[in-house]
């Protein structure tokens, strides 16, 4: 099973605004940002197969969302 983790920063980008990086096997995959329609998750391409545990996602989706707005 991969690991999957979620490092919450700022982005130096976008005005230092918060978000969470998620990482599969210290690789990062995605991104989480809130915009003006809300949090917005952005996959980065990758060339394998991931299987994302769905509870951790959502436990995590909620936490950003919490910490987000």
């Amino acid at each position: 099973m991969n690991q999957w983790e979620a490092d919450f920063g700022n982005d130096p980008y976008n005005d230092y605004n918060l978000i969470v990086e998620i990482l599969c096997d210290d690789e990062e995959i995605a991104v989480v940002k809130n915009c003006d329609q809300g949090l917005i998750m952005t996959m980065y391409p990758n060339n394998k197969e991931l299987s994302i545990p769905v509870d951790w996602l959502l436990e995590l989706l909620l936490e950003t969302k919490r910490r987000l707005k």
